[in-house]
């Protein structure tokens, strides 16, 4: 057996989760990635080689949310970007399934500096959450993929992802102020607390129609309840069928 350093597990949150077998997977899946002779660009090509499971399922989860707005008009709208995995999955899937629609634009809200605030009500669960927590890539590196990603667009000199700086509280309001027309047709909730994510669901749910999807990534969680406190009094939780996917545990939606 190949002999490799302690990983840097992709959530902290959910440590007590990951088994010994979980931590040597990531192990191997960074130094295979490491190790190989392959150019990064060849690497990224052969992405299941190196990926992990865990990652695989959140993408094929997110791209069967996609697939079920294909033919209902708005913008996704991704609250908490973090390192981008989401924003640009759902930017990939658009210059992939419909590279004409260049009203289906991708907004991104983060302050991206980690957690702006926490409510004492997303401390009632596991986990002793503060300010600065949970804090991913700059704002200058993810613009940085922006412009990778619209080289490869059909409509490149439309812009259609947009990254929104800042504590959501303030921000939201402010970018529906200059953007009226706005409809949305997938609210991804990401914001893991309770605050931001009630200020999404009141501010985004009359903008969505029929058919709309409000997407939760935290809902049963016991490391951030505020999420799921959020969900019960913005939606009420026996409102709707709050459906789920077999085969990834953390991903939660309602089909409006």
């Amino acid at each position: 057996m190949t002999e490799i350093s302690a990983p840097l597990m992709p959530n902290s949150a959910i440590e007590g989760r990951h088994s010994s077998k979980d931590k040597t997977a990531y192990g191997l899946a960074e130094e295979s990635f490491k190790k190989s002779s392959l150019p990064i660009i060849d690497k990224m090509e052969n992405f299941p080689r190196f990926s992990t499971k865990r990652a695989l399922a959140r993408f094929i989860a997110k791209e069967k949310l996609f697939q079920q707005i294909l033919h209902i008009n708005g913008i996704v709208v991704e609250c908490g970007v973090y390192n981008g995995a989401g924003l640009f999955t759902w930017a990939q899937l658009s210059n992939i399934y419909e590279p004409v629609n260049y009203n289906r634009k991708i907004v991104g809200f983060d302050t991206f500096e980690g957690f702006p605030s926490v409510n004492e009500v997303d401390n009632l669960g596991s986990l002793d959450s503060k300010a600065g927590d949970i804090r991913g890539s700059s704002l200058e590196e993810l613009e940085l993929s922006v412009e990778k990603y619209n080289h490869e667009r059909h409509l490149s000199h439309i812009k259609n992802v947009e990254l929104v700086k800042g504590d959501f509280n303030q921000t939201a309001e402010q970018y529906l102020d200059k953007n009226q027309h706005t409809i949305v047709s997938l609210l991804y909730l990401d914001f893991d607390l309770y605050e931001p994510t009630k200020k999404a669901l009141a501010l985004f749910l009359p903008r969505m129609p029929k058919g709309a999807i409000v997407a939760f990534d935290e809902i049963n969680c016991e490391s951030f309840p505020g999420e799921t406190l959020a969900l019960h009094e913005m939606i009420g939780i026996d409102k709707y069928e709050i459906r789920r996917f077999t085969f990834e545990p953390w991903i939660s939606y309602i089909v409006l």
